[in-house]
């Protein structure tokens, strides 16, 4: 679980740095192109209520992000970030990386729902990752509207602070009642320094230590005790794949 939010995170930075110099509505270009690469990297519908960027500042807030559940689980959404501020390094822009001072994430909520034969919503997005990640980055290539990059490369980002703040873990096991759990905030700095990374490759990191946190906060709460005896094999894939 830990891993999805960071890689949603890093979808979020990537996009908004790739288009942040586009003359314009930047807004609604911003909205229009973190719906179109993050759809395209998560295999599901992501949809986003609103952006505000303040280039003058550099300081920009996003909210209402929301990231449909996979075929075959329920109607919910996997993920709803209400509130996403970031600050953007001036002096970086037009330049590779670009960089991204700070980005916070308040208060997401996440579904994890798994199922009897050791599948989940929350594995089922990560594969869908791993097997979109060249396309991804390609649209965010193809996208972009600046000469930080060559053309036909995807922008570089490096994030200098990272918090994931106040995450909520809605679990739907076989076997057992719903339950909820909080799960620890998540911290990261210098992700990327230096050369940067492709969204993809952030995006990859990032969804890694959320799903790997979330996975051993909900154990030892035993609150998944009973779907993992019912689901064989599901945790313990999860944890080899990261």
């Amino acid at each position: 679980m830990k891993k999805i939010l960071i890689g949603i995170a890093a979808v979020v930075i990537v996009i908004v740095l790739a288009v942040v110099f586009m003359l314009g509505n930047i807004d609604k270009i911003v909205k229009g192109v973190l719906e179109d690469v993050g759809s395209e990297l998560l295999g599901v519908p992501v949809k986003v209520a609103s952006v505000k960027i303040k280039l003058k500042s550099g300081s920009g807030q996003i909210t209402g992000l929301t990231i449909a559940n996979p075929t075959g689980y329920s109607a919910r959404n996997a993920f709803q970030m209400d509130t996403i501020r970031l600050g953007l390094n001036l002096g970086s822009l037009g330049k590779q990386p670009l960089v991204v001072d700070e980005l916070n994430i308040k208060n997401p909520v996440v579904q994890l729902e798994a199922k009897e034969d050791g599948s989940s919503n929350l594995k089922t997005l990560l594969d869908n990752i791993d097997k979109n990640s060249a396309k991804a980055d390609k649209k965010a290539a193809e996208q972009k509207a600046s000469d930080t990059a060559p053309k036909g490369e995807p922008v570089r980002i490096s994030i200098g602070n990272l918090a994931i703040t106040g995450v909520t873990v809605h679990v739907s096991a076989p076997g057992q009642e719903p339950q909820k759990v909080v799960i620890p905030d998540i911290v990261a700095e210098n992700v990327g320094n230096g050369t940067g990374l492709t969204p993809s490759e952030i995006g990859k990191l990032i969804v890694g230590k959320i799903i790997s946190s979330s996975l051993e906060n909900t154990i030892k709460k035993s609150i998944i005790k009973k779907a993992e005896e019912a689901s064989k094999g599901f945790f313990d894939g999860l944890k080899e794949k990261f």
